[in-house]
């Protein structure tokens, strides 16, 4: 890559495009209920609209991940995800009615998730060193979401909360000027990055999503990493409510998710070292034990303290967790099921397992507070035995290749 000026101009424009894409994040989920309550919804609405909004990706992901590994066309399914994108956000201010506002928000979710796996996918083939390329360019979308969300909570308290769509609206476009500039994706056919002794000759599959789903080790690592991701679904949720009725001043939360994002971030620049001594399944392993830690700590305690301590065990249950599932796809994945298996892993993570932690946590939430949280922690600690039974599978199958 030190050799090739177009590569080099590759990698950057994906750091930058991950520091975007995750900053578009970083004001749209926080400020968005927000903005929705600024039309006068009443926040019974605006749950249902959050709640829902997890769901379109199970179905629009797979399919464009389908359709990425079978073209290879990566590049123009990111554009017209991302321009499909813009214009939701456009139409979003000429939404009034409660019902356009959820059947614009449904929309938008079924197409904006869905450069993800793509992106990713890109990420990890571009990686070559050990997968560090990866896990440098998550840091930057980390590091994206927090910029952003602190420019956008200055600009929606000094103006007005319409600032969340024109922050969204810019940085959208800042994405798709990107696009272009982005490397191209290993095309689907021999992987030699994968631990298996046949794929050289492995065929390209009609159904990659039905051949992952058929690998039961990697099925279970995916479901193990999902529940691990999930489990912060409570965190994302309703967990400002929760301390602000504790006693705990806006800027001190502001303060201990800064925490939360900070020790992601370092991690994110530790995990191919770590991997490299431990592999992906001990990695997903030891992030959900003490995911579960932290959630546990957090149903018992609103010291700030404590909180600030607990909340540093984020480096686990978001970068630990996130890096060892990207790492084991990048080693057992060919490379014409990589964008399906990681599609798989977004819509379990970010769709279907994160709703239903939202909704149980939410009801616990909603008779005992603390309740939520220990939610969380139970759905963390679902995911040691799937990564238990994986790496037993695993070595039945395929002995010396964790």
């Amino acid at each position: 890559m030190r050799g090739n000026p177009d590569a080099r101009q590759g990698a950057i424009a994906l750091h930058g495009f991950y520091f975007l894409y995750y900053g578009l994040q970083g004001v749209s989920i926080p400020f968005l209920p927000l903005w929705l309550a600024g039309r006068g919804l009443d926040p019974a609405m605006i749950g249902l609209i959050v709640a829902t909004s997890f769901l379109p990706k199970i179905l629009s992901t797979p399919v464009v991940a389908h359709v990425a590994d079978q073209t290879g066309r990566a590049h123009a399914l990111m554009a017209s995800a991302l321009a499909a994108s813009l214009l939701l956000f456009i139409s979003y201010p000429f939404m009034h009615a409660p019902g356009w506002l959820l059947g614009v928000t449904l929309l938008l979710n079924a197409v904006f998730p869905a450069v993800l796996p793509l992106m990713d996918r890109m990420a990890i083939a571009s990686g070559r060193a050990q997968g560090n390329s990866y896990t440098i360019m998550r840091a930057c979308g980390s590091l994206g979401f927090a910029t952003v969300t602190v420019a956008g909570g200055y600009l929606i308290k000094t103006f007005d909360a319409n600032w969340v769509m024109w922050l969204s609206i810019l940085l959208i476009v800042a994405c798709l000027a990107c696009v272009r500039l982005l490397p191209q994706a290993a095309q689907p056919g021999p992987d030699a990055n994968v631990a298996t002794a046949n794929v050289g000759a492995a065929p390209r599959a009609r159904l990659p999503m039905l051949e992952v789903v058929r690998d039961r080790p990697l099925l279970m690592c995916i479901a193990a990493a999902s529940l691990v991701q999930a489990s912060n679904g409570f965190l994302y949720s309703y967990s400002t409510l929760y301390w602000t009725a504790s006693g705990l001043s806006t800027a001190l939360i502001s303060l201990l998710w800064v925490l939360g994002v900070g020790s992601e971030v370092l991690f994110f620049f530790l995990a191919p070292k770590i991997l490299a001594r431990t592999g992906a399944q001990w990695l997903i392993l030891a992030s959900a034990v003490m995911s579960a830690i932290r959630w546990a700590g957090l149903s018992i305690t609103t010291d700030p303290t404590l909180i600030g301590a607990l909340q540093l065990l984020q480096c686990f249950t978001l970068a630990g967790n996130n890096a060892a599932i990207m790492w084991y796809i990048t080693r057992h994945v060919p490379a014409a099921r990589k964008t399906s298996a990681i599609a798989l892993y977004t819509l379990l993570s970010g769709g279907v397992f994160m709703f239903a932690s939202i909704q149980l946590g939410g009801a616990l939430y909603r008779g005992y507070a603390p309740g939520g949280f220990m939610v969380m922690a139970a759905c963390a600690a679902c995911a040691i035995p799937l990564v238990v039974y994986a790496e037993r599978l695993r070595r039945n199958v395929r002995p010396g290749h964790i």
